[in-house]
């Protein structure tokens, strides 16, 4: 457990304005970073994205446990949800606006689609299996590492890593047929 970030989410549930810049100030970054990337480099898109993270963290802030991760990897799983549930927006707009247009040729090899088919696949996951395939392979920390920071045993960790890649293959799979 984090001692630093145990502090700070006591000072916030005091109601310590300082305490909430520090968090927003350490992790401001991070997030953007993250939901830039899932936003396909929107400007917009992301800084609405981020908003929204920031404003579901500032009401749930008691749920956060330092315990079970750290601060940063729960409001990426809140920038995760959010993320998903406007990528179903979009998804609504464009199918309403293609209505009104004119088919248009694919302008695309399809590995864009690909990578954002599978942005969204890890979207869908439980946020422990995010977390998890995210310290593994965005973090790049190996079982050992990110069993300490969930305080279980790498073989657990192993074992959640071969679910959430299943899942994930199976979300992935489930969104391709839909297209």
């Amino acid at each position: 457990m984090d001692p630093h970030a145990q502090a700070l989410r006591e000072a916030v549930l005091a109601g310590s304005e300082t305490a909430w810049r520090a968090l927003y100030e350490e992790h401001f970054d991070a997030i953007y970073g993250f939901v830039w990337h899932r936003a396909q480099r929107h400007p917009h898109r992301t800084e609405e994205i981020v908003q929204e993270t920031w404003l579901v963290a500032v009401r749930r802030i008691a749920d956060f446990d330092p315990a079970q991760g750290t601060f940063e990897a729960w409001l990426k799983g809140i920038a995760a949800n959010v993320l998903k549930n406007h990528r179903r927006r979009w998804q609504r707009d464009s199918r309403i606006q293609s209505l009104d247009a004119e088919p248009a040729a694919p302008q695309s090899d399809g590995r864009c689609e690909a990578g954002e088919l599978m942005a969204l696949a890890l979207t869908a996951l439980p946020a422990r299996y995010q977390a998890v395939l995210r310290a593994k392979y965005e973090e790049r920390l190996s079982v050992n590492e990110i069993g300490e920071r969930l305080g279980s045993t790498a073989k657990s960790v192993e074992s959640m890593l071969s679910r959430a890649r299943e899942a994930l293959r199976r979300a992935y799979q489930e969104l391709q047929s839909e297209e």
